[in-house]
């Protein structure tokens, strides 16, 4: 395979895994001893050149770039005293690339990375961990995308049941109104009682009463008694 074939796969989605047996047999990389050092500059390379075509790097190839960057982070340090990198200049390919989502992958990804005193890392162990890496990150996808319907579906009860209540004190103050045969009453004619949790139930729809101009509501002093009326287009 060449390179414009490796590119191909980059840029087309097709399987990760065969991306990097490709990168493997393209760099002559041992596969029982895998040079994760050159591999990851490869990988990175290749993606590098995908960029500069202006097309789109598929969200799983970036995912597997962050977990391969870590992965070069952790096998580095092993051996910082006969290696001298650090993990700033790792950093530092994300910067000439300027990947936004594979820096936000490396600030927030908790990867299970193979963490052994011994310098061997063969192909299979590595495809494996990219795998339980998908898997983490999928899971943790899936989680927010509960979270998030919940927090949907709270807002709207939330919004449905503030509407309810703004209609609900709306016609009391009609009712009031026309009882009282009056244009303007104050606030607290209309709370039941004088709690801190009936005043916020009935002074939050007030709010939205008066911003909407269904009514006007006026205070002469602060800390006072608020006078509400409404408003003619009302």
């Amino acid at each position: 395979m060449n390179e414009q074939e490796l590119l191909n796969i980059i840029i087309k989605e097709q399987d990760w895994e065969q991306l990097i047996y490709n990168i493997v047999t393209i760099e002559n990389l041992d596969p029982w001893d895998i040079d994760l050092v050159k591999l990851v500059d490869s990988f990175m390379k290749y993606l590098q050149k995908v960029e500069e075509l202006d097309f789109r790097i598929p969200a799983k190839v970036i995912l597997i770039a962050a977990v391969l960057l870590k992965m070069k982070i952790e096998y580095l340090e092993i051996f910082r005293k006969e290696v001298p990198v650090v993990e700033e200049e790792l950093i530092s390919e994300l910067e000439r690339i300027d990947f936004s989502k594979l820096k936000k992958y490396m600030e927030e990804f908790k990867i299970p990375i193979i963490r052994r005193p011994a310098r061997k890392i063969t192909l299979d162990e590595l495809v494996d961990a990219l795998r339980k890496a998908i898997e983490v990150e999928e899971r943790r996808r899936e989680r927010r995308a509960i979270v998030r319907r919940r927090i949907a579906e709270e807002i709207k009860i939330e919004e449905e049941s503030i509407e309810k209540r703004i209609e609900r004190i709306l016609k009391e103050i009609d009712k009031l109104m026309k009882k009282l045969k009056k244009r303007e009453i104050p606030f607290s004619s209309i709370v039941e009682e004088w709690t801190r949790e009936c005043i916020v139930e009935h002074f939050v729809p007030i709010l939205h009463l008066d911003f909407r101009g269904d009514i006007s509501c006026k205070q002469e002093e602060l800390f006072k008694e608020i006078f509400i009326r409404k408003c003619k287009a009302s």
